[in-house]
């Protein structure tokens, strides 16, 4: 079995875990409503472009992250929203695991 079988074979894994399946679920919620994904995909490409311009130290991204942090808040009350960003957060979370307990096997190598 060859690198690209194995890797084909870890992303089918990580798609059968709880955090995929309920991230994919919630994301179909929020498709199912036009205004409703156009916001969450307006915040999600703000995160981005706050990801992308953030270098530590830095303090002229507060007034952005404070900004979209209310922006979030404030579409959180909606229960559709709330179960997809808690979605991505636990998937983001399993993936970051998984990239450390890789990394380190990597270095103990």
């Amino acid at each position: 079995m060859n690198l690209n079988d194995k890797v084909k074979d870890f992303t089918d894994a990580i798609k059968k875990t709880r955090e995929y399946i309920e991230l994919k679920q919630a994301q179909a919620l929020i498709n199912k409503n036009p205004g409703l994904k156009k916001k969450v995909e307006e915040i999600k490409k703000k995160q981005q472009e706050i990801l992308m311009q953030y270098k530590p130290g830095q303090n002229k991204l507060e007034s952005k992250i404070l900004e979209l942090n209310e922006e979030i808040k404030n579409i959180s009350v909606v229960p559709e929203v709330n179960r997809y960003f808690a979605a991505r957060i636990n998937f983001n979370n399993m993936i970051s695991k998984m990239y450390t307990i890789i990394n380190e096997a990597i270095e103990c190598d």
